[in-house]
This record gives C-alpha cells, sequence and structure tokens, in this order.
C-alpha cells in the first residue's frame, strides 16, 4: 500500500490541462521558429502559385475583349475574384502527405511515437506556423495586386464578409488537411499515396475554382462538383469573401464544410489506427 504525503501534489483537471496548454505552447514555439528559419523557401513557393494571378490577366482581357464583362464577369469582379482566390490557395497550402510518406518510408517516425504526443499534432503545429510566417508577404502582394487591378475593384463588401470568409477558409483548410492525412497514411500500405495527392491537385486545379470560376463550367459538371469537397475549399470561401454567395446559402455552406472535415478526420484516424499496428508489426 501506497501512502501519498501532504507534500505531494494531487493530480487534478486543471494541472492536466495546464501540462496539455503548455506541450502545445512549446510544440507551437518550436515549429514558428523553424519555419522562421525557412521564410525564404515559403517565399519562394507562394510565388510558385501565382496561377490564380496569372488567370486574372487572361480572365481581365476576355472580359474587355467581349464588350467589357463575361458570363456576368466585369474587370473588376474577376480583379476580386482572383485575388481571393490566391488568398485562399495560399491559406490553405498542404504537405502532410510528403512528411508521413517519408516518415513512415525511412523509419523516422519511431521516434515521434514515443513522444508524449500525437505526431499528427506535430504536423498540424508545423501547418499552422508557416502560415504565420506566410501572411506578411502574402498580403503584401494581394496589395500589389489590388493596386494593379482595374479600378473599382472590391475584394470584400465589409468586415462580416472577411470574417465569414476567415471562418470558412479555416475549415477549408481542415478539409483539405485531413484529406492529404488520408493519403499520408496509406502510405502504411503503399508508396503511391504521394501520387494520389498529385492526383488531387491536378483535379483541384479545375474543380476548386482556380482556373476558372465554377458558374463558367457546364451545369451537370456543377452539380456534380457540389457532392465533392473541391467546392468548399476554394470556391465558396473565396463567393463568402467577395460577397456573392447569398446569405441564404451560408449556414448550408459552413455546415457542409464541417461535415467533410468529420467525414475526412474520422477516416483519417481510423486509417492511422489499423496503420500504425502494421508499421510496429514490421519491427518499426
Amino acid at each position: 500500500m501506497t501512502l501519498q504525503t501532504p507534500l505531494e501534489p494531487k493530480p487534478d483537471k486543471m494541472s492536466r490541462s495546464s501540462l496539455i496548454w503548455r506541450k502545445f505552447k512549446v510544440l507551437f514555439q518550436v515549429w514558428l521558429a523553424h519555419m522562421t528559419a525557412y521564410r525564404g523557401e515559403i517565399i519562394i513557393w507562394m510565388l510558385v502559385g501565382m496561377v490564380p494571378l496569372i488567370m486574372m490577366g487572361v480572365w481581365i482581357g476576355k472580359a474587355q475583349a467581349n464588350g467589357g464583362s463575361q458570363g456576368g464577369f466585369d474587370s473588376a469582379d474577376f480583379a476580386a475574384y482572383f485575388i481571393g482566390t490566391w488568398l485562399a490557395n495560399q491559406m490553405t497550402v498542404v504537405w502532410i502527405v510528403w512528411e508521413m510518406d517519408f516518415q513512415i518510408r525511412q523509419g523516422t517516425l519511431s521516434s515521434k511515437l514515443l513522444r508524449p504526443i500525437h505526431p499528427i499534432w506535430e504536423f498540424f503545429a508545423s501547418h499552422v506556423t508557416e502560415r504565420f510566417v506566410r501572411f506578411p508577404p502574402v498580403f503584401a502582394l494581394i496589395g500589389v495586386a489590388w493596386w494593379l487591378a482595374p479600378k473599382g475593384t472590391v475584394l470584400t463588401p465589409d468586415l462580416t464578409h472577411f470574417l465569414l470568409f476567415l471562418l470558412s477558409i479555416t475549415l477549408a483548410f481542415l478539409i483539405r488537411f485531413t484529406l492529404s492525412s488520408i493519403f499520408g497514411t496509406l502510405s502504411f500500405w503503399t508508396e503511391s499515396s504521394t501520387a494520389l495527392d498529385e492526383l488531387y491537385y491536378v483535379l483541384a486545379i479545375f474543380l476548386s475554382g482556380t482556373f476558372a470560376p465554377l458558374e463558367f463550367f457546364p451545369k451537370v459538371v456543377q452539380d456534380v462538383v457540389q457532392y465533392t469537397p473541391f467546392p468548399y475549399i476554394i470556391s465558396y470561401p473565396v463567393q463568402i469573401l467577395t460577397g456573392k454567395l447569398p446569405d441564404s446559402r451560408l449556414l448550408e455552406v459552413l455546415g457542409l464544410q464541417c461535415l467533410w472535415v468529420l467525414a475526412f478526420g474520422v477516416l483519417a484516424a481510423w486509417l492511422w489506427k489499423i496503420g500504425i499496428k502494421k508499421y510496429g508489426a514490421v519491427g518499426a
């Protein structure tokens, strides 16, 4: 029988929650320092993803050649849409599948399994802290793009739409993160998990609204895409930002985004649970 001395602190919910908070605080501090050291590389990758801004010039040119508008969008509408699209793409960048694939195949995941925190939180911390390094140059380039855009370009009608956009794009990031986590967990069984993410990227360029607003796609394509996560990652958040999404659909879009996060999160957790058993069984 073990007696607890009066000087020995008793564990309680507050101390456990404080311990968890300290763990996450240190984790995020470490990854923020790591990402700050690679800020030059982050800026390079940020500039690589300039496709929406290139497409902005293409569609503005088409609108001007068509008498000032194209499919209900004038030059200012196209500028606002594609600046918003570029911003949404920058805020939903995810590379977890590459990290998981490398660490599982090389066995470096083993040491992280010994830590008192799930490896997924380290991946998550790296993505979140990277945004803090990415945001300053992103908003600087948005300012330049807006300055070069046609006169009358309004990125967002008011503060409310911007705040709702921040909520929607956070859910969009979680959709992308959990979906990519699913691809990453497949590395327990296959060496082609990164190929699946590359396939997703190719499809997303077209079906998320990066190349063109979804309104320009055939009706049958628009109807089918609604049952995929693609428009909920880029198109709908941008519509919220620019004020193009009807208020009557706002709760529906946010609710469906939450459902996608939940569905992908549960599937990723289940695949991790059975995959980690296989990983351990082969001596990792």
